[in-house]
C-alpha cells in the first residue's frame, strides 16, 4: 500500500528507535553502575525491557530476510514448507516478546511507585497494589492467551497447512491483548496524579510532576495508532515499526523520570538545600546535582573541625514522603562526617595559622 512504509526501512527504523531507548535508558543505569550500586526492581524490569526489545528487534529482521514483510507476488514461485514453518515460528516468537514484553515496562514503573507513594497515604498504596496486580494477571493472561489459543497443541500455530490455526493472524488475540495492554496503561497513567494536588509547590515544579507523570500517555497514543492501522488502514509493515515504537517509548518513559542527575542540570530539579544543627551550630549548603566534594566545617567554639561529604544518589529514590505530614517531597542523601581536633592539627603543623 502506498501508506506503508518501505519493507527495507522497516529495520533501519526500528533500529534507530531501539538505539535511541538503550541511550535514554543508560543515563538511569550507568551511574547507578559507576557508583557501584545494586539495581533496583525498578532498574531490573527496565533491564530485562531493553533484553527483550532486543530480541523484538531480531525477530523482525529474521522476518524481513524471510520474506514475511513483502508484499504477495502472485507470479513469485511459492515458498518451500520449510520457508513457511520457519517464518511462522519466528513470528510466534515475536508476538511473544511484544504481547507479553511490553507489560516489563509497565512492571519497571510501578516498582518506581512503589518508592514513590509514601506509607501515609494508605489508600493510594492499596491502589497501587491492585494496578500492580492487575498488570501482573494481565501480563499472564497475554502469555497464556498466547501460548494456548489455538489449543495444547501449540506447534499448529507454525503448521505449514493452509487454513490451520495460528495466535499470529487472530484479530481476537489482538484485540484482546490490546484491551489489556491500553487499560493497564490508563491506569497507571493515573495513579499518581492524585499527589499532585496535596503538594505544596509552585507552579511551575507542579506542570514539571505533570509532565513527567504524563509521560505515559505517548505511550498510549501508539498503541492506539497501532490499533488503528491493524483494524482500519491495514498497513502491515506500520504495525512491525509501531510495536518497537511502543517498546521504545515505553522504556523511555521508564527512563526519563529517573535521570535527575541529567533533568537537574536543565533547571527545573536544580535545587539547594540547607543542612543544620541548632545545638552545633553547623551548617552546609549540598552542591548541583552529580557533583561530590568536601567542604571544611568549623564548630562555634573553635575546638573541632569537621568535613562532610555529601553523594547523590543516581537512581530512581526521589520519595514522595510525609516526615510527618502528607505533602512534602523530600530527597534522602548519603553525608559522612568526619571531625578532627583543632588541637592536634596545630601540633602536626605548628607553623599554621588558622
Amino acid at each position: 500500500m502506498a501508506d506503508s512504509v518501505a519493507p527495507q526501512a522497516v529495520v533501519p527504523i526500528e533500529a534507530v528507535l531501539l538505539v535511541m531507548a538503550m541511550l535514554i535508558a543508560s543515563g538511569r543505569l550507568i551511574p547507578r553502575l559507576l557508583q557501584r550500586q545494586y539495581p533496583t526492581v525498578s532498574d531490573s524490569f527496565l533491564i530485562a525491557s531493553i533484553v527483550n526489545a532486543i530480541a523484538l528487534f531480531i525477530t523482525d529482521v529474521m522476518t524481513y530476510k524471510l520474506g514475511g514483510m513483502a508484499e504477495e507476488d502472485p507470479s513469485a514461485p511459492a515458498p518451500s514448507d520449510a520457508h513457511i514453518v520457519a517464518l511462522k515460528k519466528v513470528q510466534f516468537a515475536g508476538s511473544y516478546f511484544y504481547d507479553t514484553g511490553i507489560y516489563l515496562p509497565k512492571l519497571a514503573i510501578l516498582a518506581l511507585y512503589f518508592r514513590l507513594i509514601p506509607h501515609t497515604m494508605p489508600w493510594l498504596r492499596r491502589a497501587l497494589y491492585a494496578v500492580t496486580i492487575s498488570t501482573a494477571c494481565a501480563m499472564v493472561t497475554t502469555c497464556f492467551l498466547d501460548t494456548f489459543w489455538c489449543g495444547r497443541q501449540v506447534s499448529l500455530n507454525w503448521s505449514s497447512e493452509e487454513g490451520t490455526c495460528n495466535t499470529f493472524e487472530s484479530k481476537e488475540v489482538f484485540r484482546i491483548d490490546w484491551s489489556t495492554n491500553v487499560m493497564t496503561d490508563l491506569l497507571i497513567c493515573m495513579l499518581p496524579f492524585p499527589l499532585l494536588h496535596r503538594l505544596q509547590l509552585n507552579r511551575r515544579q507542579i506542570w514539571g510532576l505533570f509532565a513527567t507523570f504524563s509521560l505515559g500517555a505517548v505511550t498510549i497514543s501508539v498503541s492506539i495508532v497501532r490499533f488503528a492501522t491493524i483494524e482500519v488502514i491495514h498497513a502491515w509493515t506500520n504495525v512491525f515499526v509501531l510495536s518497537m515504537a511502543e517498546m521504545a517509548v515505553a522504556i523511555m518513559v521508564v527512563s526519563l523520570p529517573s535521570m535527575r542527575s541529567f533533568l537537574r542540570r536543565g533547571g527545573m530539579f536544580s535545587y539547594r538545600k540547607t543542612l543544620g544543627s541548632s545545638n552545633t551550630g553547623y551548617s552546609h549548603q549540598t552542591p548541583m546535582a552529580g557533583s561530590n566534594h568536601f567542604k571544611p566545617l568549623s564548630s562555634n567554639r573553635g575546638k573541632h573541625s569537621a568535613r562532610v561529604h555529601t553523594e547523590e544518589d543516581s537512581g530512581s529514590e526521589v520519595e514522595l514522603n510525609t516526615m510527618g505530614r502528607k505533602d512534602v517531597i523530600y530527597e534522602t542523601l548519603r553525608i559522612s562526617v568526619q571531625f578532627s581536633n583543632s588541637r592536634d592539627e596545630e601540633a602536626e603543623h605548628p607553623g599554621k595559622t588558622t
